[in-house]
């Protein structure tokens, strides 16, 4: 009798045993991967774009989401006749601009600040899996765009045993929540560490300041004259604005053109004198 118990006993967990085996098979061939692409900032009264892509294995679409802290604001249900619905609302207008098989792609359109926070996708499979996955990103809203920094202390020209030392600092305060960086760049490229230091902040709103020191050796080997730039930026993922400046050095052993304007209308020498061209927000000032 106990030896007939327990084959009974061995028989249910080897039944147990195919039945979670095959639940494991049927899990495995059913998967689910979703990504977003929201923008980090974006400018109050303007618009901004989000997507999100998913990678369904096994399974059909069930639903497509979108949620802003919390709130949904667009669905698309393929089985359902109207496919996609919007919820427009005080904060954005919402507008489908690219429906695929595994893609949708929304434009936000008459931002307000309020439509800062959190939006998340969440991707439902058919039955019987029902698989979900949900992926979220962060856009704050700016109330006005960033402007070009504020460069000063350049000269219209420099020998070349000097240091060329030029400040740069942001124009107006930094958005609630958020400290601009700035990078100074030379012909395209970021500068070392060492040829930069930081400037204390001028108002407790605003950032701090980064100035450049860079000795004048530097701009005689690149042909005697660069162009500088200091950018300012809230992060990768947010456009950046500059304000830029030609540095020219003096090479007294080098005989210059009496007249001369390079193809970048970057410098100038008239008479024999070398001439600084400044660049701010896109205006060429020559400083004489």
């Amino acid at each position: 009798m106990e030896i007939r118990s327990a084959l009974s006993a061995l028989v249910l967990l080897w039944c147990v045993c195919c039945v979670a085996s095959e639940v494991l098979k049927e899990d495995s061939s059913v998967g689910l991967r979703v990504r977003v692409e929201v923008p980090r900032f974006a400018v109050a009264g303007a618009q901004a774009t989000l997507a999100c892509s998913f990678l369904l294995k096994g399974a059909a679409i069930y639903s497509l989401k979108w949620y802003h802290n919390g709130t949904e604001f667009y669905r698309f249900v393929p089985t359902e006749k109207t496919h996609g619905s919007f919820q427009s609302s005080s904060d954005f207008s919402v507008t489908e601009v690219f429906r695929g098989q595994a893609r949708v792609t929304l434009a936000l359109a008459r931002l307000a600040p309020s439509a800062s926070g959190r939006y998340l996708c969440e991707v439902l499979a058919e039955h019987p899996s029902f698989l979900k996955e949900t992926v979220t990103g962060e856009m704050t809203v700016l109330q006005a765009p960033l402007s070009p920094p504020v460069v000063a202390g350049g000269r219209r020209s420099y020998r070349p045993h000097e240091v060329i030392e030029v400040k740069c600092r942001p124009r107006h305060a930094s958005p609630p929540g958020h400290t601009p960086r700035l990078h100074w760049l030379i012909d395209g490229r970021q500068v070392a560490p060492e040829l930069v230091s930081s400037l204390p902040s001028r108002r407790p709103d605003h950032a701090s300041g980064l100035a450049l020191h860079l000795p004048a050796t530097m701009v005689v080997a690149a042909g005697g004259s660069v162009r500088a730039e200091c950018r300012i930026s809230l992060g990768p993922h947010a456009r950046p604005h500059s304000t830029f400046l030609t540095l020219v050095v003096r090479d007294a052993g080098h005989t210059r053109p009496d007249s001369y304007l390079s193809a970048a209308g970057g410098s100038a020498v008239r008479g024999g004198r070398w001439l600084g061209v400044v660049v701010l927000s896109g205006v060429v000032v020559a400083l004489s």
